[in-house]
């Protein structure tokens, strides 16, 4: 599914999801990652999102998002709400989506300035 670019002015900037590809500024990256509209952090280190823990959350959270987008993969995948305590504690909304529509998501929020960090499972 390749997207249409708005009026982003950004390096990261989704330009198109399929499964198991995900491709941000002209690059094609196969692998799960982490993206904010001022840095690219990836590769990000879980193998699905039943290895998402509170830990991994905590670190997530350091980066001061608006808000946390995760992209569980084709099929939404809910991790326990246990897990995101370090999200409340921090004042940081999410939402939990698969990753296509997170991709969209991500770019929405970015187009309106938002400061958001996108965690896509490919």
């Amino acid at each position: 599914m390749k997207f249409a670019q708005d009026q982003i002015n950004s390096k990261y900037v989704i330009e198109a999801y399929e499964p198991g590809r995900i491709q941000v500024a002209s690059q094609v990256f196969r692998h799960n990652l982490l993206i904010m509209p001022d840095r690219l952090l990836q590769p990000w280190e879980v193998a699905s999102m039943e290895d998402v823990s509170a830990q991994q959350l905590q670190v997530l959270a350091a980066h001061e998002p608006d808000v946390l987008i995760l992209g569980t993969g084709q099929n939404p995948v809910f991790p326990h709400p246990s897990l995101f305590r370090p999200l409340i504690q921090a004042g940081i909304g999410w939402e939990i989506m698969p990753t296509d529509a997170a991709c969209r998501t991500y770019n929405i929020l970015h187009g309106e300035d938002r400061r958001v960090l996108a965690a896509l499972v490919l």
